[in-house]
């Protein structure tokens, strides 16, 4: 799994600021054979979890995304969204919690998805819950 974060562009590019110790927003897990995907996103940078979906495929030449308002859908064969939800992450604590569901894509196989991140590169030392922080 390859995981990307789109929160330090948000922070460090559009707020210059620096990038929050703790920092929380929306995610989507992305799949395209091969490879699959963790997006993460501030809700300042994107607001729904479509535009998530959007910005990623902007930032790429092989996949292609039709948004439509607040949802959205692939025109690229191969290509799918696995569900998506809302992210906390404590750099500091090495800490990741997932948790609710995506309007547009569902909700996400939290188990799998747990595993997944455990052996992506960079991320072996996280503690990955499933758990609304509230």
């Amino acid at each position: 799994m390859i995981i990307e974060d789109y929160t330090p562009v948000y922070f460090e590019t559009i707020m210059r600021q620096p990038t929050p110790p703790v920092y929380d927003g929306k995610f989507v897990h992305v799949v395209g054979l091969p490879n699959e995907f963790l997006l993460l996103s501030p809700t300042g940078l994107c607001k729904y979890h479509a535009h998530l979906v959007a910005r990623f495929c902007s930032l790429r030449d092989d996949v292609s995304f039709l948004l439509s308002g607040d949802d959205g859908r692939f025109t690229t064969a191969g290509w799918s969204v696995q569900g998506g939800g809302r992210f906390r992450l404590s750099r500091s604590e090495r800490l990741l919690l997932l948790w609710g569901s995506s309007k547009a894509f569902g909700s996400f196989d939290g188990e799998a998805l747990r595993e997944k991140i455990r052996v992506a590169a960079g991320w072996e030392n996280y503690e990955i819950r499933l758990a609304d922080p509230s």
